[in-house]
């Protein structure tokens, strides 16, 4: 008898040795590693069944101050993404990824991951394949700590098939508890982000507010400058007058803004994908607005008088209320102020485009106070103004011909914007330009990561024939000996980003680095994997000193 229970207390100690030794064992991965981030994949089981799903676990381990953005890596970044090529047959149902941590501040604040992070793919086999089954995950990410480097890497599983159930291995449930554990929420990051995005509102708006008083110093404003100059003028010696119109003008602008945003939300509820400036996407808004300054400029020139009974009416009742007049200046400095973008202001609205619908009305409300509040406040203080101009008289009648030359150039502009937008026209792209001997290519995103992951310095001009301030930095930047100079000697690819029309691509790579307007530029280093936002405002030092 004592002969079988020490038999028998063997055998169990045998056992539980080995299910110790499963248990304690490590779960067989494929590795993978770059710079900053380690890779291993792991299968919840050894052999496939067809008739069962499959899991995978990915696991980053990340080098120490050093973090990758996440799927949705928020305002600025490009994403980590898992691209899979599966058998035939095979489909990916499921994916899920840890919740991510917030790096850095708003509107700058970006979502990522630091230390470790865990992806888990649920795929579901077929009997297509037989004998093994051979998959593979294309993992794509930015690693950044004072500055973000694109990596990638390779994941290959070579898994047989069997006929019979499989079973996870029993190593598997530790690490998917772990993933798991991941895959909550926590009270500590959820307190983080509701304070991050209450103090980002306020950041935002306030850049906005920066944004809109610059945007009163762009080229594009410029039209807009004469004709508000000529009603400033007018009335610089009647201070009830000029402080009527200065909060009528206010009114306006705020008003067109409103609208504007409306635009912008009800798209963005509607699945489109649009941008600031938008409207001058549309060949019929621009010749709707070049009918209107070719008017407007030979009023200027005195070449014909406005003689309809409609308007005229309109002029009566503007004569008396002086409402009209000051109000529709407004809305159409608004109108023709789209095209641009102004330092702050490119991030602002990028940041905030991203965000729910709410978020809009105040953040453009600031940038709206930002840009009526120079011409607002001169109207205000007319007497500031009238101590330097003299008092109206024959010079009036001059300086308003003088006023009519950037209107004229102003119509140039929108008939060669509606010709390219209607007769599809285009640029020089992949062919030299005689001047600075600079070749654009025409821009797309995979070829730009193809360049980069080769080791090729890259820039990227993301512009529009309706954007002034684009055309201001090619003139005096981009089309110059310094900057081709520059290119040849860094060996540079040049790509041409053109939003004039609608485009899904272009907009998609703006959202990429929190931005939904145009001029943007983009420096790609080949060398160290580095993509760098150069300044809206270019200048040949700016891009040397940016490049270099």
């Amino acid at each position: 008898m004592i002969k079988y229970l020490i038999k028998y207390l063997s055998v169990l100690g045998l056992l539980c040795g080995v299910c110790y030794g499963a248990e304690a064992a490590e779960l067989d991965a494929v590795k993978a590693q770059t710079a900053h981030v380690s890779l291993a994949g792991y299968t919840n089981t050894e052999a496939i069944n067809t008739s069962q799903d499959i899991q995978v676990i990915i696991r980053f381990e990340i080098q120490d101050k050093w973090h990758i953005l996440s799927p949705e890596p928020g305002d600025i970044g490009l994403p980590t993404t898992v691209e899979w090529n599966l058998p035939s047959g095979y489909e990916l149902i499921k994916e899920k990824w840890s919740l991510p941590q917030v790096f850095g501040e708003a509107p700058f604040a970006a979502y990522g991951y630091g230390g470790q992070a865990f992806y888990l793919a649920t795929i579901r086999p077929s009997n297509e394949v037989w004998r093994k089954a051979e998959l593979s995950a294309k993992v794509s990410w930015q690693a950044c700590a004072e500055e973000c480097v694109p990596e990638q890497a390779l994941l290959k599983f070579e898994i047989p098939i069997v006929e019979h159930n499989v079973m996870p291995l029993p190593q598997w449930r530790k690490l998917a508890d772990e993933a798991k554990q991941s895959f909550s929420v926590s009270a500590k990051n959820t307190a983080h982000n509701e304070t991050s995005a209450e103090a980002s509102i306020g950041m935002v708006m306030m850049m906005a507010f920066v944004g809109g008083l610059i945007l009163n110093l762009m080229p594009c404003v410029f039209p807009v400058l004469s004709i508000k100059a000529m009603a400033l003028m007018k009335h610089v010696q009647d201070t009830k007058l000029a402080r009527r119109e200065a909060i009528l003008f206010f009114c306006g602008v705020m008003v067109s803004f409103m609208v504007m945003v409306s635009f912008l939300a009800w798209f963005r509820l509607s699945g489109e994908s649009v941008g600031w400036g938008f409207q001058l996407q549309s060949p019929w808004f621009i010749f709707i607005l070049l009918i209107i300054f070719i008017i407007i400029t030979l009023m200027f020139l005195d070449i014909i008088t406005v003689n309809v009974p409609l308007i005229n009416k309109l002029a009566k009742v503007s004569a008396k209320t002086q409402q009209l007049s000051s109000f529709f200046t407004g809305v159409f400095s608004v109108v023709i102020a789209s095209p641009c973008t102004a330092p702050f202001m490119g991030v602002a609205i990028g940041y905030t485009l991203t965000q729910p619908v709410y978020m809009y009305y105040p953040v453009f409300m600031a940038l709206a106070v930002g840009y009526a509040l120079p011409f607002t406040l001169i109207g205000l203080y007319p007497q500031v103004i009238g101590r330097i101009l003299p008092r109206p008289g024959k010079w009036m009648e001059t300086l308003k011909h003088l006023f009519a030359i950037p209107m004229v150039l102003t119509c140039m502009w929108l008939a060669w914007i509606w010709c390219t937008q209607v007769f599809a026209l285009s640029d020089n792209i992949e062919k030299a330009d005689v001047q600075s001997q600079l070749v654009w290519r025409p821009y797309d995103q995979m070829e730009v990561d193809r360049m980069v992951n080769a080791g090729q310095n890259v820039f990227v001009d993301f512009t529009a024939k309706w954007c002034i301030t684009c055309l201001a930095n090619e003139q005096l930047a981009l089309n110059t000996p310094e900057f081709a100079q520059l290119v040849k000697d860094k060996n540079i690819i040049l790509y041409k980003a053109d939003w004039t029309n609608r485009n899904e691509q272009i907009a998609k790579a703006l959202a990429q680095y929190g931005r939904n307007s145009v001029p943007l530029y983009v420096y790609y280093d080949g060398q160290y994997k580095v993509s760098r936002v150069l300044p809206q405002l270019l200048t040949t030092s700016i891009i040397q000193k940016n490049i270099n």
